[in-house]
């Protein structure tokens, strides 16, 4: 780590006050203040030209003359992660920085499990599929024009890009496959700034006018603290698949409700839906997701409710737009009545994902349970006496049938 430190300032870094260690719970470095930082002043700057993209590598000569054996464009997370694969350890430009990147990673990917699919919330299904099949064609396609590799390698320095890398916003290299953009860039000593959604004080920004990237204190920041930024808004699979870490009370946690679940929910909550409500969602498009941030339903489902709860004769011609995009108050009848459908809706929600997280792998399970979790946080907010147990158990003996096919 020293080497590293060294190399870092050698460089043109700049981080006083600043100090890499192991943090409690062996979850790797962190990085935290030696000295009290005041809100607004850098605490973290770097030239630009050593965040390492996509035209950085295929600028250097190496890469260069390797990459002028083939026609085909490289993509930026395919060039960062050849770049990575061929770095040596001792000999490369790079040898300090590479020395202290982890060996292996915690992420169900790396560590080759393979999730059914259909065994996973809703929330994060689509990015566990789209993460394998990028690992398979990246790994193909690297082996294919470069037979050297092995799989294992390949999966190594994917995992050194896709843990470690930082939204920028790059040129365009005439050398670059950008037909999907170019936006990841790692960063060394940046790239060891852990995530934190609630706590986190550092703000990262790339000053094109200054030359130089800066990791700024969004808020004061005393010593001895650990210095976090916040990787994004994710649930605690989102952020074990993508980084192989969870976090406790995580407040990104989210149940993911399609509208073919809305639906069924609202005709078990009593409500008369038709083919013209559905046309009505449809058109008004807003997601209808719970959120453990929210203090109760989210505007946006709550609005997908009164649509459904709307007479003929509001939605015939348009009319439903001047209602549903109203700045007036809605009427207290209104608004009562939208939560007395919601409380139902989501009582049956939280019955569904029950039932379907009993039948679920072990591996998985908790993943589910935070969804009940997040159920639980919605129907809390209504603030109401639940019904009695006999009502209870013949609205879940509904849902069982009319949501079981559901994954939320």
């Amino acid at each position: 780590m020293n080497e590293f430190i060294g190399w870092c300032k050698a460089r043109g870094y700049k981080f006083d006050g600043l100090e890499i260690t192991c943090p409690p719970g062996n979850c790797g470095n962190g990085i935290y203040a030696t000295t009290t930082f005041r809100a607004g002043r850098p605490i973290i700057t770097l030239p630009e030209y050593d965040m390492i993209n996509s035209a950085l590598v295929v600028d250097l000569p190496f890469y260069r003359k390797k990459m002028s054996k083939f026609t085909e464009k490289l993509k930026p997370m395919e060039i960062l992660t050849m770049f990575f694969c061929f770095e040596d350890l001792e000999t490369s430009a790079w040898s300090p920085y590479l020395k202290v990147l982890p060996k292996e990673f915690d992420t169900p990917a790396f560590k080759g499990i393979d999730y059914d699919v259909n065994t996973l919330p809703l929330s994060i299904r689509k990015y566990w599929v789209d993460q394998k099949k990028e690992i398979t064609e990246i790994s193909e396609k690297l082996r294919r024009l470069f037979p050297e590799l092995t799989h294992d390698k390949i999966l190594w320095a994917w995992h050194v890009v896709n843990t470690r890398c930082i939204f920028v916003e790059n040129e365009e290299h005439d050398n670059v496959d950008n037909s999907d953009g170019d936006t990841i860039a790692v960063i060394p000593y940046v790239d060891m700034l852990n995530h934190d959604p609630q706590k986190y004080q550092g703000v990262a920004m790339h000053e094109k006018r200054n030359g130089r990237y800066v990791v700024q204190a969004k808020r004061q920041i005393m010593e001895g603290e650990q210095v976090f930024v916040c990787y994004g808004a994710h649930d605690n699979a989102r952020l074990l698949v993508e980084y192989g870490f969870t976090l406790p009370n995580n407040l990104g946690a989210k149940v993911l409700i399609p509208q073919e679940v809305l639906l069924t929910l609202a005709k078990i909550a009593g409500i008369a839906v038709t083919r013209e409500h559905e046309m009505v969602l449809e058109e008004v498009g807003l997601p209808s997701h719970l959120y453990a941030t929210d203090e109760g339903p989210s505007w946006s489902l709550r609005t997908n409710v009164r649509v459904m709860l709307l007479e003929h004769w509001q939605m015939a011609n348009g009319r439903w737009k001047k209602i549903i995009y109203s700045h007036d108050p809605i009427e207290e009848e209104v608004d009562q009545k939208i939560d007395e459908k919601l409380e139902i809706m989501l009582k049956e929600l939280r019955n569904g994902v029950v039932e379907k997280t009993k039948r679920m792998p072990k591996d998985v399970q908790w993943m589910w349970e935070e969804q009940v979790k997040v159920c639980d946080v919605a129907i809390e907010s209504f603030q109401k006496p639940r019904s009695p147990v006999g009502e209870d158990e013949e609205k879940e003996d509904k849902s069982k049938e009319q949501l079981d096919n559901f994954c939320f």
